[in-house]
């Protein structure tokens, strides 16, 4: 697969021939609802039946390299007889043959409404698909997710993805540290939680959990850890998967409610592998950023390689970005959450060109709506993709979860598939 950035006068049928393939493969593994009507700077995924690249005007091998990530130098190496010559349009030039790395795939989805379109779409690209979540309360009974529970384990049975029951202390759509601290300080509770768990994994047939404890603070940091290597033995002794998902943190002295109550190192040594969720640096009412800058992301990564196995660090993608109303003005207004796709379809609706911060990784555009209010939208794209992609193999790490797949991206699984061996 090739990721090709529109330009302007670009059609599909053009783009087609200078890739030596058909329209409809572009149109069918994009799902261009209106193939007339590209977006400069919108990002395509070709689908190349060859380790091949077509030159488009004024390219050159340094642009090429950058555009598809891979590396200068491997791709000179795999055209020695261009080298020191003047690429011109039309000209084919080889790629570099790239083993794929072995990685795991999480997604979430929550079955509040009907799942199953965005799970077909993404399941050839999926380890795991975390059903988000069970919420516990302070007496350690479970409350299920929505009423679609049932039709996505029927449609993840006919499947080979796993499913994983995701869990989470919240209540009344938010975090409670007293109910994570109930769970973690009394025997009896604790005791009653893992009972119940252990009944739906066996009822509904899921392979494992998720567990999404946050706002623990540090005063909960050790009950934590106590309760996870109690709570991992029981669920191992009867061959369940036990994950965690993790704030995003840069050291294990980062203060703040939302990650003193994360040991990486612990989590790292016990569990079978962590979720790291870096996103929401750009949040709804923050102000106008990408939802995950890529130095941030990084940083993180850098952090958590250091105390803990880098196979069993899942790095976190959203597959989402946010629509603010400018001037921006904190406690205003909260910026609407948007697909890529939507994204796209709103830089179509407003005639305006989709820019890329190259620094960040992030495809961002500004517009005008008819009110006469100022909009910059921050996205991700397929840019977006290879780049953290790039990242889970520059550290080797364990794979990638995607938050969430309500946000249809249906390019994106093809490019996971052609990048990585997805565990299955």
């Amino acid at each position: 697969m090739d990721v090709y950035v529109v330009k302007s006068g670009d059609t599909v049928y053009q783009i087609a021939r200078n890739y030596g393939v058909s329209s409809q493969d572009i149109l069918t593994v994009n799902q261009l609802a209106n193939p007339g009507q590209l977006v400069v700077g919108q990002t395509l995924l070709i689908p190349t039946s060859e380790n091949t690249y077509t030159i488009q005007p004024g390219d050159s091998f340094w642009s090429i390299a950058e555009q598809l990530g891979v590396s200068y130098r491997s791709l000179v190496a795999a055209n020695p007889q261009l080298q020191g010559q003047t690429l011109y349009p039309g000209m084919v030039i080889q790629l570099p043959q790239d083993s794929t790395p072995e990685i795991i795939v999480n997604a979430y989805l929550d079955p509040s409404q009907s799942g199953v379109e965005s799970f077909n779409q993404a399941k050839s690209a999926l380890t795991y698909l975390s059903v988000f979540s069970y919420e516990v309360n302070a007496q350690g009974e479970l409350t299920p997710p929505g009423a679609y529970e049932s039709e996505l384990l029927g449609a993840i049975r006919q499947s080979a993805v796993a499913p994983l029951m995701a869990i989470t202390n919240i209540v009344e759509g938010q975090f409670e540290q007293d109910v994570a601290l109930s769970i973690f300080n009394n025997q009896d509770i604790q005791d009653t939680f893992i009972s119940n768990v252990l009944s739906v994994l066996r009822q509904k047939g899921y392979q494992g959990v998720n567990l999404d404890f946050e706002f623990i603070g540090a005063e909960g940091r050790e009950a934590y850890n106590q309760f996870l290597e109690s709570f991992t033995q029981r669920l191992h002794a009867e061959n369940f998967i036990v994950s965690t998902a993790l704030a995003p943190k840069i050291s294990a002295e980062q203060t703040g409610t939302l990650y003193e109550g994360h040991d990486y190192a612990f989590h790292g040594q016990t569990v079978d592998f962590v979720v790291l969720m870096t996103y929401e640096w750009g949040w709804s009412g923050g102000p106008p950023m990408p939802v995950s800058p890529i130095t941030q992301v990084e940083n993180v990564i850098q952090f958590a390689s250091s105390v803990m196995p880098q196979d069993k660090i899942v790095m976190s993608i959203p597959l989402y970005g946010y629509n603010w109303t400018l001037p921006y003005q904190e406690g205003g207004e909260f910026a609407t959450a948007v697909s890529t796709d939507q994204a796209v379809r709103i830089a179509l609706q407003n005639n305006v060109s989709i820019k890329y911060d190259e620094e960040e990784a992030a495809p961002y555009f500004r517009y005008t709506d008819n009110q006469g209010s100022e909009h910059i939208v921050w996205f991700e794209d397929l840019r977006t993709m290879l780049a953290m992609f790039q990242l889970v193999k520059d550290y080797n790490l364990g794979g990638i979860n995607f938050w969430n797949l309500a946000f249809q991206f249906p390019a994106v699984w093809p490019l996971v598939t052609s990048e990585f061996t997805v565990q299955q």
